[in-house]
């Protein structure tokens, strides 16, 4: 068997039909799959359930789409933020893991930039050519990549030609070694060309809208920036817009007819009972393999504590705060960094300053020798508490709101209320 295990009813999670006769006899469709800005987000992360995303998910519900008639798959730019070393690895995980799933066409956004288009044409060739962008020029006015590839699928038995197709709004920054051109003028080609016409464009809604009017060769537009959650389609013209959302959290999919028409668009939502793809599972199991042996966490930048502070650990709170200390050993918090070592991403410089003790500062937790500091802990709202358990007289600071805002953010968090 392959390792993909069943969808279940996720496939249905959201499902906005465009209208469609009534008493239409169903005819065989296309089936366009596109996402895109998953920023790095190769599984699951909150504190909150369900947790979506994923790409191991995302490798599930695809295998299970292409086992049921013709698949286009699509994504659409910022792979990553481009923030670091960590990112760097992201990247060609996330390339590696897209081939796997046998992906058609990988556009670029304005974070992909920021790797430098030495890192970004290394990705290139560990795709197979499947990066795209029409309007980047490199600094000699050349082509950076090309702008669009074409794909043959079989609907009803007959061969039809797919044209997928990629740009980037002008706006967005782009790195110094490219410069993005007006992409109206790098897609007006298009029209020349016959089949399905589907664009991956990595910009706003009302950017893309101003393309579909201005262009009019699209049977689909996959754009970005839009809400963190799917976006309803839009009709321009003969183009339809969709948008996916953030972080890798949903999965659209488009039903095209013989003709281009769009007759469906439906969104996955990537919880647990979508199931996971065992090969890509291994993909990025490798990847926090990568991380852990580059000892990326060793390398997060620590800040000094105040003269004469230092982590005492929640142990040595509890001889005195019983209640207290009862209190959060009950908590999650308590268990903060099973939860990672649970998953394999206990060595993750992404994950672990949220579950671990100081971190972020000198004398905090590093590794599983720094005793009393793994999970969250009494020191993580309340401070450094050595001063205080030596003398009882030196007071703590209080807990508050700025404590927990750094960890329980939106994306991460999105039920978390302080009060």
């Amino acid at each position: 068997m392959n390792g993909a295990r069943s969808i279940g009813s996720a496939v249905c999670a959201v499902a906005l039909a465009l209208a469609v006769g009534s008493g239409q006899k169903a005819a065989p469709t296309l089936t366009v799959v596109f996402g895109g800005e998953t920023r790095g987000y190769l599984a699951p992360c909150g504190c909150t359930k369900p947790m979506l995303g994923g790409i191991s998910r995302r490798g599930a519900a695809i295998r299970r789409m292409q086992a049921r008639g013709p698949v286009v798959a699509i994504e659409n730019g910022d792979l990553t933020l481009a923030e670091g070393r960590q990112d760097e690895i992201k990247a060609e995980t996330l390339v590696d893991a897209l081939g796997a799933m046998r992906y058609d066409a990988i556009s670029l956004g304005e974070h992909d930039f920021d790797l430098g288009l030495d890192a970004l044409r290394a990705l290139d060739g560990r795709s197979g050519s499947r990066l795209l962008c029409a309007n980047a020029v490199d600094e000699a006015g050349l082509p950076a990549f090309a702008g669009h590839r074409v794909v043959q699928r079989k609907l009803g038995g007959v061969a039809r030609r797919i044209a997928i197709w990629a740009a980037v709004a002008p706006g967005l920054s782009a790195s110094g070694d490219v410069t993005l051109r007006d992409p109206r003028q790098a897609l007006r080609a298009a029209s020349a060309q016959s089949g399905i016409r589907i664009l991956a464009f990595h910009g706003r809604r009302a950017e893309a809208e101003a393309i579909a009017r201005a262009v009019g060769a699209f049977n689909l537009i996959v754009y970005a920036h839009g809400p963190d959650t799917p976006a309803p389609p839009v009709r321009v013209g003969r183009s339809t817009l969709v948008c996916a959302g953030t972080s890798g959290k949903y999965l659209g999919t488009a039903a095209l007819d013989s003709s281009g028409a769009v007759r469906k668009v439906a969104y996955i939502a990537l919880g647990e009972d979508v199931g996971t793809d065992l090969r890509i599972e291994s993909i990025r199991r490798a990847y926090l393999a990568r991380v852990s042996s580059e000892n990326l966490l060793d390398l997060l930048p620590r800040s000094p504590l105040p003269k004469g502070d230092s982590y005492a650990g929640s142990a040595s709170c509890g001889p005195c705060h019983a209640e207290a200390h009862r209190v959060w050993a009950a908590s999650g918090h308590a268990r903060a960094m099973a939860t990672l070592k649970k998953v394999g991403q206990d060595r993750d410089p992404e994950c672990v300053p949220c579950h671990v003790v100081g971190a972020a500062h000198e004398g905090g937790y590093v590794d599983k020798k720094a005793v009393g500091l793994a999970h969250v802990g009494c020191e993580n709202c309340h401070g450094p508490g050595r001063r205080h358990a030596d003398d009882p007289t030196v007071k703590p600071a209080r807990g508050g709101a700025d404590s927990c805002a750094p960890c329980h953010v939106p994306n991460h968090s999105p039920g978390f209320r302080y009060e």
